[in-house]
């Protein structure tokens, strides 16, 4: 049976709220001279969260963890992409 609409957004809400029922943490993500924006988006099972650069912000433990993944594989790619312009 398809779900209507009232009940897809009820499912989100009650995603939204255990997400934010988690543990939080303090995290500041850092400016980035390449993409100098005010805030960084991120998203955790369809839940959008935008968070403040250079300030210290606290948000759940998954949002930290989600933007610690993102930031620390940004990072190795461009590590690599440096390699091959090395070559």
């Amino acid at each position: 049976m398809a779900k209507n609409q009232l009940d897809v957004e009820k499912e989100l809400k009650s995603e939204r709220e255990a997400i934010l029922a988690q543990e939080k943490v303090t995290i500041t993500i850092p400016f980035d001279r390449n993409n100098p924006v005010k805030h960084q988006w991120v998203s955790v099972n369809g839940q959008d969260f935008y968070l403040a650069v250079g300030k210290p912000v606290e948000v759940p433990k998954v949002v930290a963890d989600v933007w610690q993944d993102s930031y620390n594989r940004t990072i190795q790619a461009e590590v690599t992409m440096e390699q091959f312009n090395e070559i």
